[in-house]
């Protein structure tokens, strides 16, 4: 599978719809997110990295998937973008199988959760996450460099 980068600027909007906007808004997203985030406490692989990560990881997972979904840029703004990313995620060594894991609680929790099920939105999710997986694994290895200059957050394009 070819997963593109994220776009630097623009909102895809796909029928006058943004990507947050096709799923129902911010509350479905935050419902979406709390369902993964339990997954993901409640996995015996990925529950004792997320238990040990920040106070409020799942607002702050809201809020970056709010921003890249065509929503507000409260990532941005609160968290400090690709930056904040990078820090949050600094030395945490995710293993390739953490990775897998992570994106399959996730497109779980898309399913139960009750998101649009159209090819289109879900061959985009499941593209996004990916890369995401692979972007954050990337750079929780001891040693990354951080990206240089440091890109905005932008949106899926999808």
């Amino acid at each position: 599978m070819k997963v593109e980068g994220l776009r630097a600027s623009g909102v895809t909007r796909v029928g006058g719809r943004t990507m947050l906007e096709h799923i129902g808004g911010r509350e479905w997203l935050k419902e979406f997110v709390r369902l993964f985030h339990a997954a993901a406490l409640a996995d015996d692989l990925l529950g004792e990295m997320f238990a040990a990560g920040r106070p409020g990881h799942a607002e702050h997972l809201a809020a970056f998937l709010e921003e890249i979904m065509g929503g507000r840029q409260g990532y941005t703004e609160h968290h400090d973008g690709v930056r904040g990313l990078f820090r949050a995620h600094a030395n945490l060594r995710i293993t390739e199988e953490q990775r897998t894991r992570f994106v399959t609680l996730m497109l779980a929790a898309a399913d139960e959760a009750g998101l649009p099920s159209d090819e289109r939105f879900r061959s985009a999710l499941r593209a996004r996450v990916e890369q995401g997986s692979m972007f954050s694994r990337n750079l929780s290895q001891p040693g990354a460099e951080p990206p240089s200059p440091w890109p905005p957050v932008g949106t899926w394009d999808w």
